[in-house]
């Protein structure tokens, strides 16, 4: 048997690949996958009250399907955070039918054990409609990305504070940081493999309701450039009093940062696989339908730099751009191979395991416009520097419950004075129904939905839109 790692080291891949090999050797099947996904988090909070907002890579609500999260000490780091976590997929086809085992052991003969309960789930499966299910060796192309940073896999907890402390100087500051090993295999020839790193930075500065938020993730330190992040916090702070919540429908310009919770949530129950079959995405009933203004174009590119590139999915499909809104117009979910068979739509490559599949490396495409002609488009209305993760209350309708952050009125076409917290609710649908322009700086960050991805997305103007309140204290 091999040996299991120690507390501070990753199985190598080659390691993985040899393992894997001795399975498939053994696998009765018709057809076998395994996918390996190693991951080490660390993360780091600087400041009495430092901020929460990427609370989901802490281990809090919506975790990818593959990575389940990291565990938190009461002093604010990774009670895992020296121990790379495992996940093997197993997944087989078998007369047709699909069946599947995850674990989190290394060893060949215990995978080989999760092989038979994939077998014995299978005979109990539908079939599926077309074969082969696996993708095959000719579709594996690996293009040069910037995926590993040295530095990060290398940087310890007492190093990231003394860069939190650099950068953040007296600001509250959250970083986390993750290298990730990714391996897949199968029975058609797919063979790839790929090392990842991840960073992120989430700053606030000044205090509520006065403060101003920003946050940003990269593959590497030098791309994160994290001083910048700092900056655009602070230029968001105010020290004017806070005023009222004006009464009636308003202009909105969404910060970056905001946005890019809006289609973290679009992403989640709209465009997956898994929510496009169940017939709860409003994508079942509205694709090809205009439903969001005609400037809206998301396009999914994880070859595109800057962003959080990554080559192939979890079935080892190489990634190529897929345009899931254009013109306002949402055309596809992310399909894996079984549920496009399903759907009777072509596959997107991008199977995130667990049999679903999700959109990894969004883009919102930018505009032309710059803050200042956002700020006068949406003049006497109201600015939202950052949205607590939202709620989805009913997917159908994209209906959300979101906390906003870093309020301001717009006044004269400017930033002006604070307001206290509000609580958002809101149709997606409605309020991306109608913009009044879009911005021309994108901010990237990782979300839940894009464990080996991120979200890009510029400001957002929106035409006049309600469901504004006083957030608790």
């Amino acid at each position: 048997m091999t040996a299991p790692p120690t507390a501070k080291s990753f199985t190598s891949l080659e390691q993985a690949i040899s393992t894997f090999e001795q399975v498939l050797e053994s696998s009765t099947a018709d057809e076998t996958e395994l996918v390996w996904f190693q991951r080490r988090h660390r993360s780091l909070r600087h400041g009495a009250d430092a901020p929460t907002g990427l609370m989901h890579l802490e281990g809090g609500a919506g975790k990818s399907k593959v990575d389940e999260g990291t565990e938190q000490s009461s002093g604010g780091e990774s009670l895992f955070g020296d121990i790379p976590r495992l996940t093997v997929l197993i997944r087989v086809v078998e007369g047709g039918r699909v069946g599947w085992h995850r674990t989190d052991s290394e060893q060949a003969p215990f995978l080989q054990n999760g092989l038979r309960q994939a077998l014995a789930l299978a005979k109990v499966q539908e079939k599926v409609k077309s074969l082969p299910l696996l993708p095959t060796r000719i579709e594996e192309t690996s293009p040069e990305l910037p995926l590993f940073d040295p530095a990060i896999a290398e940087l310890s907890h007492e190093d990231a504070r003394r860069r939190l402390a650099d950068w953040c100087g007296d600001d509250p500051g959250f970083l986390h940081w993750s290298e990730t090993r990714v391996a897949v295999v199968n029975s058609h020839g797919i063979r790839r493999t790929a090392k990842t790193t991840e960073v992120s930075l989430n700053v606030r500065s000044g205090s509520t309701p006065n403060a101003g938020f920003a946050a940003a993730s990269a593959r590497s330190l030098d791309a994160l450039n994290a001083p910048a992040v700092v900056a655009r916090a602070r230029e968001l702070v105010t020290d004017t009093a806070a005023t009222p919540l004006p009464e009636g429908r308003l202009p909105v310009v969404l910060a970056p940062e905001a946005v890019v919770e809006l289609l973290n949530v679009l992403n989640t129950f709209a465009f997956s696989g898994q929510a496009y079959l169940e017939g709860t995405s409003f994508l079942s009933k509205h694709r090809d339908v205009q439903v969001f203004d005609r400037t809206v174009h998301v396009r999914d590119n994880a070859l595109r730099i800057p962003g959080m590139p990554f080559p192939f999915d979890l079935e080892g499909s190489s990634k190529s751009p897929v345009d899931l809104i254009a013109k306002g117009q949402p055309s596809t979910p992310a399909l894996n191979r079984a549920q496009s068979s399903e759907a009777g739509l072509r596959p997107t490559a991008h199977s995130v395991g667990g049999q679903d599949a999700m959109f990894g490396n969004l883009f919102l495409l930018a505009g032309a416009a710059s803050q200042g002609d956002l700020l006068k488009a949406a003049n006497g209305g109201l600015w939202i520097g950052w949205l607590d993760p939202p709620e989805c209350r009913e997917p159908q309708r994209m209906e959300i419950r979101g906390r906003a952050r870093g309020v301001r009125r717009i006044v004269n076409g400017e930033l002006g004075p604070p307001l206290p917290d509000l609580i958002w609710e809101a149709s997606l649908l409605a309020a991306l129904g109608r913009l009044l322009g879009i911005g021309n700086q994108s901010v990237v960050r990782a979300m839940p939905t894009t464990p080996l991805g991120g979200i890009a997305a510029p400001a957002l103007a929106l035409a006049e839109v309600d469901g504004f309140s006083p957030a608790p204290v």
